[in-house]
């Protein structure tokens, strides 16, 4: 993957990084002793404390450039049914954060929402690249049978501030 100067980098400010940084330990903490899930590679996974940490940045950073309300949601895993129907962002916005796939996960649960790509542009998460976003809607009737897929960063329409 490489960075595309087109794309918009949000530069947080001192207290939203501290702030994404709670609600990532905080989420970290939630999931405490929780096994993964079946299809997790533990090898090739970045630490959770510090995915949890780059995932809650990159939803702020996304609230603040669509200037929606990010709620910063944080509550066990057992309470998952709950609230699994909030969006990320203000009513309908999903953020996810990117790594190294060069595709952007969209789940039958994303039915109706709006997709962000994003992902930390500096080694300390201080700035997030916002990579573009797609309806969910768009994408799910190419699922099939399957429950998600990777739809390509390359076809996501690009990132506007509403």
């Amino acid at each position: 993957m490489t960075l595309t100067a087109a794309n918009p980098i949000v530069e947080l400010y001192p207290w939203e990084y501290e702030r994404g940084f709670q609600i990532g330990i905080a989420r970290f903490t939630a999931n405490w002793n929780r096994p993964d899930a079946p299809h997790y590679d533990r090898s090739r996974m970045e630490e959770d404390r510090k995915a949890q940490a780059a995932a809650a940045l990159c939803e702020l950073a996304v609230a603040r450039f669509t200037n929606q309300y990010f709620h910063g949601h944080i509550w066990h895993w057992s309470e998952r049914s709950k609230y699994r129907h909030l969006a990320d962002v203000g009513s309908d916005i999903e953020v996810r954060r990117i790594r190294t796939a060069d595709g952007v996960p969209i789940r039958k649960t994303d039915a109706g929402k709006i997709v962000w790509a994003a992902r930390p542009a500096d080694a300390e998460y201080r700035t997030i690249e916002l990579l573009g976003y797609v309806p969910a809607d768009e994408v799910i009737p190419l699922l099939d049978n399957k429950t998600w897929m990777y739809f390509p960063l390359r076809h996501l329409r690009p990132p506007v501030s509403e």
